[in-house]
């Protein structure tokens, strides 16, 4: 019984026992997206802000500290987000937000085996809401970062395409990946025309970065 009470808290002037709010940290950087995301969990009374740190805290000491229900990560600034999500996340339900709606995003998050994946666009009435359902036990992910995935699920770039991206991925020059692939320069150069058409990129630069958030390369 005493852990029920612990569990509950009382209105005052009624009597009635209401369920106790929802203990939640963040991990994000110092800015205007974790001041929202607090300020918005803080307007809410059924949430709790009980912690904050910056990506590259000590995220296992802040949970055992302060033994949040939710755990809310910034994707876009966590370069892996199972460094963070972890086996000391145990317990404890893990959402991503992110403002990529990219299949990599939804890979990298469900890699992570995270409850929920949500974009930081989102109405603060509606994170509110997503946040309740993910705390009672159900997952969200961002309906249109699963478009993307499912856009992105058929690769349309050829086997070469995927080489000659990958290689101009690391930055080599067009004279280096021929040799690298053993091509011809005009055939890397036809390549990287097809690849800045399918992806719909003005420069190779942005090809590359396109076909890794498709996951494509």
């Amino acid at each position: 019984m005493e852990e029920v009470r612990d569990q509950m808290w009382s209105v005052p002037g009624t009597g009635c026992a209401q369920p106790a709010a929802v203990r939640v940290a963040v991990v994000a950087e110092p800015g205007l997206l974790r001041t929202a995301v607090v300020a918005v969990l803080a307007a809410a009374p059924d949430f709790e802000v009980v912690g904050q740190t910056e990506p590259g805290g000590n995220v296992p000491e802040l949970l055992a500290a302060c033994r949040p229900a939710l755990l809310l990560v910034d994707l876009d600034a966590v370069d892996d987000p199972a460094v963070v999500t972890g086996p000391d996340v145990e317990g404890c339900a893990v959402v991503v937000l992110t403002a990529r709606r990219t299949a990599r995003a939804l890979r990298r998050a469900l890699g992570a085996r995270v409850r929920g994946v949500l974009a930081t666009d989102v109405p603060p009435e509606e994170l509110v809401e997503l946040l309740r359902t993910i705390a009672g036990g159900q997952r969200m992910i961002d309906p249109l970062t699963a478009l993307a995935a499912l856009d992105a699920a058929v690769n349309p770039l050829s086997e070469r395409e995927r080489e000659v991206a990958a290689a101009a991925a690391k930055g080599l020059p067009t004279g280096e990946i021929a040799k690298l692939l053993h091509l011809a320069p005009g055939t890397v150069r036809n390549h990287v025309s097809s690849l800045l058409r399918k992806t719909g990129a003005r420069n190779r630069w942005e090809a590359v970065e396109r076909a890794r958030e498709a996951c494509w390369i």
